[in-house]
């Protein structure tokens, strides 16, 4: 690890009054359940694609349909 991160992981372990070892791996189950999650979602949306919106169809669906007008 480099010793830049090594030092902030110091800090911040006994800035919490536990051991650097509980830290780390606190650290690491969190961030991995977050990409964990992440992940999750994206596969989802992949296997339940959807067809896009044209910026026409945006704009009738929120109701802007009319109020923006091209200039030219």
């Amino acid at each position: 690890m480099p010793k830049d991160i090594e030092a902030q992981f110091v800090a911040a372990a006994q800035a919490r009054r536990v051991p650097l070892s509980d830290y780390v791996r606190d650290f690491v189950v969190e961030h991995y359940e977050e990409d964990a999650d992440d992940l999750r979602v994206a596969a989802e949306r992949l296997a339940n694609r959807q067809t896009g919106l044209t910026s026409s169809q945006l704009r009738k669906n929120l109701g802007l349909d009319g109020l923006i007008r091209s200039s030219g």
